[in-house]
Formats: structure tokens, C-alpha cells, sequence
């Protein structure tokens, strides 16, 4: 079944006091926006159109490359007029067009394709997302006749003190025949509280034309939960979370305190992995079984592998982790970082855009930025990579087994030869021959008799 989709994003949002349109406010690290269109991404569509207003410029950057149609709504004027400023993109389209609001980011795809197929198996002109709520304020009711047909569907603010008390509400998302959508959005008229071109006005629309309207009612009223404040966005997290949770662990990973672990929908994580309190993974990772993520560990868009030890409070971007490492506590691992297995990589440690080889162990203290280091490499508790000379980066290389004492100094561009030593303390400013001890410090003086004298007192 081939749809047209229009999400509609161009809220300002009032109630979030923000700057920022609300659809682009962020959940688990990502817009909410963006979790809508991944609630359509597997529908077979002929083009999926944003409407844009407030904010619009930030709206089309964020969503650059995705291959989506803009649409522009100047004036708001309500979500009917927001749908017919997609028109003009959709003109050569005839077939059923999906509907969707961009502050549900609770809605699945599963809601979607089952709706989507509903609608298309009831030979409706119609279809509307329906839901049951306990506390349906907020949303327009779903007025229905003694039959259970619908009558019609109306907004909070329009409704009646009768009509309040309705619990099915209108879920915000429609599927339409695009020839009878077009006529139906030309006849609305601004008849309201609002004075706006309300969109469930097109149920009246075709309830009048004696058209076929069906009611799709979902039983996962959460997923249908709008987002209008800074305490509804947090009340949504605390669903995704839960939801994205709830999924790992029913695939085999322990997390210990769900209710302080966010990890981001995307986030791939094996069997047997433990994950401790406070822990956020983010983004675009992947992580192999039975690894241990300790306390308040931040990983982001990595990969870690098989049987990891990450211990307490890492920091972990865009890096590159193999199996039977360690790291940490304390370490920090930045963007292009690869660290090969069983290698180590301990407390209060910083590496950057480095290579550590297979086995290699940078214990303690140390920094290591722009490096190849090969396998078997020992690093010295206080070395540190002189990489920049105020001007440009520059390359380190350590080959295998090269051992390197500590707090050396090595000022790149510079090379440690295979299995070469480099003595405590010493600036390294010319390469080092394969197999050989570089020591490089100024003569240790004794001044014999010297005796520190105490300080007169004031008094």
C-alpha cells in the first residue's frame, strides 16, 4: 500500500517557553520529530511532506539529507490550513495520504502500519486514529450515535460540558483519500472558538456527504500522548526509556536500576551484558554480550565488543572498542579512538584519535592523542603525546612491545622503534631506533651541607 505522509511541525509550542520549535526539542538525545518519521519509515511512500512554521529554518537543517519535502505555513491558521500548505507537493499524487502530528514521538510503527492496512481493508474515504483516555482533557472527543457510529469529532475548547466527559478521543492521525482531502479542506470554515480550519472538520465534511468514515481504536493509549510542556516531555522520556528498557532486558541484558539508565532507541546491546546505575548510552552503539558498563558511564555513538569492562564514570565518543578490554575508571575516550583486544586503558586516562594495539596498556595518568601504538606496548603512568605545536597536529608512533617510562614526554612527530625503551622523565624529541633505551635528562646536582632554614616569624 503506497501513502502520502504529511507531518504537521510548525507549532511554536507556547507552553515550552522555548525559542527552540517544540518539535525539535530533544528526547534521549533526539528530537521527537525525528522519532514521528521513524514511525512511518517502513510504510511504501510517495513522499513525505513536513509542514514547517516557527522555526522552520532549524527544522529543515535537521532533518538536510533525508529526502523529505518542506512545506511552509506562514500564518496559523489551525491544522487544517497547515495540511492544504502541503498541497502543492503532493499535486500529482492521487491515493491515500497519512496525516500524522510531530509532537507524538510515543506512537510505533506498528500502530502505524496496522492502521494504515485497517484503512485500507474498510474501502473508507476516512480513517482517524482513535484512543479510550481516564483523563481525556486536552484532546477532541469522538461524538458517536447510539449505533456506534460517528457523529462527530470536536474539539476541547467547542465542546459542550456533555461532550467533555466523552473518554475516545481523536489520536491526531488521519488517513485520507487525497481527491476527497483537498475538497473537504476547501469547505472548512472557521466557525469556532479559535477561528481556526480545524482538520477533524473534514470528519463532519464527509459525515454530511454521506462518505464512509471508520474509527481505528488503539489500545495503547500512551503512544498517542501529545507533547506541549517541558513536564510532558520528561513524562514521554520517562516512557521511552522504560519501553526501550524493558525491550533489552526481555533480550537477556541486566540493567540494574532501570529507572536511572537511559539508553536511546537505537542503542544494540548482547545477552549477558550488565549495565549499572546512571549509565546513558546514546546514539548510534552497538555493544557485545557479556560486558560490564559500570556507574554513571557516558557512551555515545561507539562500538564496543565482546566481554568489555567499562568502569565507573567513562566517557566514550565515537570510539571503537574490540574484545577483553578494559577501561578505566575515570578514562576518557574520544572521537577516533580504536582500541584493539585485550588492551588496557586505566584511570584518569585520555586518549584522542589514536590506535592502541592488540594487548597494549596505557595504565594510568596519561595522555594520548594522534598516535598509532602498536601491540604490547606499556605506557608509564604521566606520558603524554605532544601532539600540537600551536600550529598543526601532529603524528606519535609506538611500535609493538615498545616500552615507555613514566612521565615521558614525547614531541611529536616522533617514533619509538619495535621493542624500545625510553627511561622516567624524559623528553623525546628524535625517533628511537628499534631495540634501544633513549634516556634524556639534565644532570641530578647534590649541594652538600645545604640545610632549608625556617622562616623568621613576623612577630
Amino acid at each position: 500500500m503506497q501513502v502520502a505522509v504529511i507531518i504537521l511541525a510548525a507549532g511554536k509550542g507556547k507552553r515550552m517557553h522555548s525559542e527552540l520549535p517544540k518539535v525539535l526539542h530533544r528526547i534521549l538525545g533526539r528530537s521527537m520529530l525525528s522519532y514521528v518519521l521513524d514511525a512511518a519509515s517502513e510504510l511504501k511512500t510517495f513522499r513525505t511532506v513536513v509542514v514547517t512554521g516557527h522555526g522552520s529554518s532549524q527544522v529543515k537543517e535537521q532533518l538536510n539529507g533525508k529526502g523529505l519535502r518542506f512545506a511552509y505555513q506562514g500564518e496559523q491558521l489551525g491544522t487544517g490550513h497547515a495540511v492544504l500548505c502541503a498541497r502543492k507537493l503532493l499535486a500529482n499524487y492521487q491515493g491515500d495520504v497519512l496525516i500524522i502530528n510531530g509532537d507524538t514521538p510515543l506512537i510505533c510503527k506498528e500502530t502505524i502500519n496496522d492502521f494504515t492496512t485497517r484503512h485500507k481493508d474498510s474501502k473508507s474515504v476516512l480513517s482517524i486514529l482513535s484512543t479510550v483516555l481516564d483523563e481525556p482533557e486536552g484532546y477532541g472527543r469522538i461524538s458517536r450515535s447510539s449505533r456506534g457510529d460517528i457523529k462527530k469529532v470536536v474539539e476541547e475548547k467547542d465542546a459542550t460540558a456533555k461532550e467533555k466527559q466523552i473518554s475516545e478521543i481523536n489520536a491526531g492521525v488521519y488517513c485520507v483519500d487525497s481527491a476527497f482531502l483537498w475538497n473537504a479542506l476547501e469547505n472548512l470554515n472557521p466557525n469556532n472558538v479559535q477561528h481556526e480550519y480545524y482538520l477533524p472538520d473534514i470528519v463532519d465534511f464527509a459525515i454530511n456527504s454521506g462518505e464512509n468514515v471508520n474509527a481505528v481504536m488503539t489500545r495503547h493509549s500512551d503512544e498517542v500522548l501529545g507533547v506541549n510542556t517541558r513536564a510532558e516531555l520528561a513524562a514521554v522520556e520517562t516512557k521511552l526509556r522504560n519501553r526501550k528498557n524493558n525491550r533489552l532486558m526481555d533480550g537477556g541484558v541486566t540493567i540494574i536500576d532501570p529507572s536511572s539508565t537511559y539508553i536511546t532507541p537505537d542503542v544494540r546491546i548482547g545477552v549477558d551484558t550488565v549495565i549499572y546505575p546512571n549509565a546513558h548510552i546514546l546514539g548510534d552503539c552497538s555493544i557485545g554480550w557479556g560486558c560490564e558498563i559500570g556507574p554513571s558511564v557516558w557512551i555515545e555513538d561507539s562500538v564496543i565488543g565482546h566481554n568489555v569492562l567499562i568502569r565507573f564514570n567513562c566517557h566514550i565518543v565515537k570510539a571503537s572498542i574490540s574484545n577483553y578490554v578494559s577501561v578505566g575508571p575515570f578514562a576518557n575516550l574520544r572521537p577516533e579512538t580504536v582500541v584493539h583486544s585485550k588492551a588496557k586503558i586505566g584511570s584518569f586516562v585520555e586518549i584522542k584519535k589514536s590506535n592502541i594495539g592488540h594487548g597494549s596498556k596505557v595504565p594510568h595518568l596519561s595522555y594520548v592523542g594522534d598516535a598509532s601504538v602498536g601491540e604490547g606496548v606499556n605506557i608509564g603512568a604521566g606520558t603524554i603525546t605532544c601532539n600540537y605545536d600551536g600550529f598543526s597536529k601532529h603524528k606519535t608512533v609506538i611500535d609493538d612491545n615498545a616500552f615507555i617510562g613514566s612521565d615521558t614526554m614525547l614531541v611529536a612527530p616522533v617514533r619509538v622503534g619495535k621493542g624500545a625503551t625510553t627511561g622516567a622523565g624524559s623528553t623525546i624529541t628524535k625517533d628511537v631506533p628499534e631495540g634501544s633505551l633513549a634516556v634524556e635528562r639534565s644532570k641530578q646536582v647534590e649541594i652538600k651541607g645545604w640545610s632549608r632554614k625556617p622562616k623568621k616569624s613576623k612577630a
